[in-house]
């Protein structure tokens, strides 16, 4: 149990270099799945595909970051 909860804490530790690759894997993951799934040989179905899942990446992250800030923010001030 001591093994995962270090390895939990390095990873969210600013000063530390496992918090910098958890979050590189986390963007190539999210960046795969993107390139994935607009993958067709027909330009106009991949544009479209591609603003559609851009557009909705962008709506989840503004989204989940004002709600983030609106549950966590609100003390630090």
């Amino acid at each position: 149990m001591d093994a995962i909860r270090d390895l939990v804490i390095k990873a969210f530790a600013v000063d530390s270099i496992w918090s910098i690759i958890i979050r590189g894997i986390i963007w190539i993951v999210i960046a795969m799945i993107i390139i994935v799934s607009v993958d067709n040989p027909n330009y106009d179905v991949s544009s479209k595909k591609l603003k559609a899942n851009l557009g909705f990446f962008t709506m989840f992250l503004l989204l989940s970051g004002g709600l983030i800030y609106l549950l966590f923010g609100i003390g630090a001030q």
